[in-house]
């Protein structure tokens, strides 16, 4: 009985270290492009370790890409769409789980279809809507989509999430005279703060990311997002400037690096919590 723990211990091992490898091989083999020369990469471009480390990637880099320019605008509209989607989708979420009214299943399983919509279907009737309020190739123009895109699938996890909670709690608050508001702000808030972890990283992933939508608001190369100036490194007949490309992607990827190192403690309990009893 014991060697069968310790080989399926030894198995599960190896089979999550195959697995790490997977994962970390592309972003060791990126950052080795962003150090090496195209000589190099073509020579052996399997190796993860630079024949020579050269940094001048990265300061061309963020020259020719503007790099600096388009992070601040990232982390504008992120910070600004991540705020009122956690805003919107914990109230909403809140009125879904732990209230009772009429048409609660209809508008739950609204919120759910509505996640089976792709963006390139709407991407022409949101640019069309850009233009007829006048926000197109703005910031503002990227933020109201990038809402009402992460509110679904923000609201069923939310939702999920806040089902976990005992109602014992509320109603022990509320015996003690407990506000309504008081309750969602300084009692359920904290306690939500592993499912709106889950709910920071993904859509923090999703917006910055994003692609077909930015290129089809933005035409000022001083609002552009990360993802558009990418395409700064691509050179006559499509050639790319690969070693330079791959710098700009190191820069870029960091970000999304931290936020998953500082949340993913919140963010696994927030996503096994909501499976529990999702």
């Amino acid at each position: 009985m014991a060697s069968v723990a310790r080989g399926t211990a030894v198995l599960r091992i190896l089979l999550l270290s195959l697995y790490s490898i997977t994962v970390l091989y592309p972003l060791l083999w990126m950052i080795r492009l962003s150090l090496g020369d195209l000589q190099g990469m073509y020579a052996s471009p399997w190796r993860i370790i630079p024949d020579q480390w050269n940094w001048d990637n990265f300061q061309s880099a963020w020259k020719v890409g503007q790099i600096g320019t388009a992070l601040y605008n990232t982390l504008f509209i992120t910070f600004i769409s991540l705020l009122l989607i956690v805003a919107f989708c914990y109230l909403a979420s809140y009125a879904l789980a732990r209230m009772r009214f009429a048409g609660r299943g209809f508008l739950m399983m609204l919120f759910v279809s509505t996640m089976l919509l792709p963006l390139q279907i709407i991407l022409i009737p949101l640019y069309r809507i850009d233009v007829l309020f006048g926000i197109n190739n703005s910031h503002l123009g990227l933020i109201l989509p990038y809402i009402a895109a992460g509110l679904p699938i923000s609201i069923f996890l939310m939702t999920a999430f806040l089902r976990t909670i005992p109602f014992e709690l509320e109603e022990s608050a509320a015996i003690d005279g407990c506000s309504r508001l008081r309750l969602i702000v300084s009692i359920l808030f904290p306690l939500s703060r592993p499912g709106l972890a889950t709910v920071v990283i993904f859509q923090f992933m999703n917006i910055w990311n994003e692609f077909p939508l930015a290129l089809t608001v933005l035409n000022n190369p001083d609002l552009r997002t990360v993802t558009l100036a990418l395409t700064s490194f691509k050179g006559q007949w499509g050639l790319m400037d690969f070693n330079k490309l791959f710098a700009a992607l190191t820069i870029t990827t960091m970000p999304l690096v931290l936020m998953f190192i500082l949340f993913q403690r919140q963010f696994i309990s927030g996503l096994t919590s909501g499976a529990l009893k999702g």
